[in-house]
């Protein structure tokens, strides 16, 4: 026997209608909305134990960290103040290891500590071809760097040096030197402390207090590479926050190295930690927000902003850019010029005061750099593709969906009369090498992050079908009480109509109108 809407009772089919509705609206408005943002702020804390806390500290994957070379084609003829001629090698590519050493919870602050370690693996099969025993000319980062600091801080011990350079780096004729790529990036190139000549025993006694900074190839003989140092080394110790108190701050930078900001500029907004240690961010991204972390290579944060929605592969998705900025202009990036007047222009960052060697940061090929940089050196060709940083988050997880951190390394010259290899050289910005060190997310992991939103979707879907069918309920509740309502009405009002006596004929008896 069927059951039809108008014999059930209209209070009873309104009441189950708003029910229906307020369910669909409140468990998907907020109820449902709020249980995803729980469950994600709980599985993203750096909680002891947890499966996030395991891959934040091992990273099971290796990063791709792929190096381009700027080969120098005339080198003598920068020798005599020409402009440098440039031409990219690349890439060499390595497969980049992190892991997070001795780790130390603190609950009082909710914050954890560790020292990072990084490895690098050579991928020959990745490499286009190359070995890294390709010989190429690149500045000699280690006479330049001595030449300039010793101008900078120590102008009179500039002939020291000039007769040092000889025996220290085996008689260079130029400001360049010519070797193996896999000397350039890891395995060193040679500065000889085993002499006797007085300036350059001088000199290598200051080589011998900061031996950290240097391989040690043979006996007094030191090595000088860009990353052979950094390769399976201990970095400085991070002090970070869990996130278990407010997931927001899940990964931001507490302290480096003891210090709770940097002592390295001369303004506190430039020696503040800002961001985290670039393994991880906050949930619940908007398009105000931005992205940063601090790098210890740099000296400073770096925060990449919102530049576009996009949807990455069917995920909803945040696309930030990052830069250097102005700090010949910008009074927020002031604190990072070396003096009050001698700053860098656009896109460029100065690492004397962090690295003590003229060594300056830029993105490939000087891309949103000033345009001095970039007509300074013949061979570069900036590309917003290739060059710029570029990351793609998913907002509610902060999940990284693509991460590219691309930087340059360049040394600034300047002829110095006091020094041989120097006297007519050019004022440039010699690029050295660039990098680019990031990926894609893997599909395995997409499709973790993709089966938050299916599910999102489902609910979604439901909490419209309740509210509608809840809104239809409550209409056909009302119709129906009002139906019941006028028929009520129709039969109060109606009056009898009257027997038809016997005997008379249906035409004879008149039924009084209705009003």
């Amino acid at each position: 026997m069927q059951l039809s809407l108008q014999k059930l009772p209209a209070k009873w089919i309104g009441v189950s209608g708003l029910i229906m509705f307020i369910l669909g609206s409140g468990v998907g408005f907020y109820g449902f909305p709020a249980l995803i943002r729980s469950q994600i702020a709980s599985n993203l804390a750096l909680k002891k134990g947890s499966d996030l806390r395991k891959l934040w500290s091992k990273i099971p994957d290796g990063i791709p960290f792929k190096v381009y070379m700027f080969n120098v084609t005339n080198p003598m003829d920068v020798q005599v103040g020409k402009k440098p001629i440039v031409m990219e090698i690349g890439p060499y590519f390595y497969e980049e290891y992190k892991e997070k050493l001795d780790l130390k919870d603190n609950n009082e602050d909710d914050t954890v500590s560790f020292n990072p370690r990084d490895y690098f693996i050579f991928k020959r099969e990745m490499s286009q071809g190359l070995t890294g025993d390709e010989v190429i000319t690149i500045p000699h980062a280690a006479i330049l760097a001595m030449a300039l600091a010793v101008e900078r801080e120590k102008p009179a011990a500039l002939k020291m040096i000039n007769k040092a350079v000889p025996h220290i780096f085996g008689h260079p004729t130029s400001i360049f030197v010519t070797a193996p790529v896999k000397n350039i990036l890891f395995e060193g190139i040679p500065l000889y402390c085993n002499v006797t000549d007085f300036s350059a025993k001088a000199i290598c006694s200051e080589i011998r207090k900061k031996d950290k900074d240097f391989l040690k190839l043979g006996d007094d003989i030191f090595g000088f590479s860009f990353f052979g140092i950094k390769n399976n080394s201990v970095g400085g110790r991070f002090r970070v926050k869990r996130g278990i108190e407010n997931i927001r701050d899940v990964g931001q930078v507490v302290e480096y190295e003891g210090q709770k900001q940097l002592s390295v500029y001369d303004g506190d907004e430039c020696n503040k930690f800002r961001g985290t240690d670039s393994t991880i961010f906050g949930p619940f991204l908007t398009p105000s927000d931005k992205i940063e972390a601090f790098a210890p290579d740099l000296c400073r944060s770096i925060g990449a902003v919102y530049t576009e929605s996009i949807v990455y592969k069917g995920i909803h998705s945040f696309k930030y850019s990052a830069g250097f900025g102005d700090m010949s202009t910008d009074p927020e990036l002031k604190c990072f010029c070396t003096t009050p007047d001698t700053c860098m222009k656009q896109g460029v960052h100065d690492l004397t005061r962090c690295s003590g060697a003229p060594i300056i940061a830029s993105l490939p090929h000087f891309y949103d750099a000033a345009p001095e940089y970039q007509t300074g050196v013949i061979g570069l060709n900036p590309t917003k593709e290739k060059h710029e940083i570029l990351m793609v988050f998913e907002p509610l997880t902060a999940t990284p969906l693509v991460g590219y951190k691309r930087l340059q390394f360049n040394i600034a010259v300047h002829a110095i009369d006091k020094i041989d290899l120097m006297k007519e050289i050019p004022t440039v910005l010699l690029p050295i090498l660039w990098v680019q060190e990031g990926m894609e997310l893997k599909q395995e992991y997409l499709d973790k992050v993709a089966s938050i939103f299916k599910i999102m979707g489902a609910v979604d879907v439901l909490k419209w079908i309740l509210m509608v069918a809840g809104g239809g309920l409550g209409a056909a509740g009302a119709i129906i009480g009002y139906r019941k309502k006028s028929n009520e009405m129709d039969v109060e009002v109606s009056p009898s109509v009257p027997k038809k006596p016997a005997g008379i004929s249906p035409l004879e008896v008149q039924t009084p109108p209705r009003y």
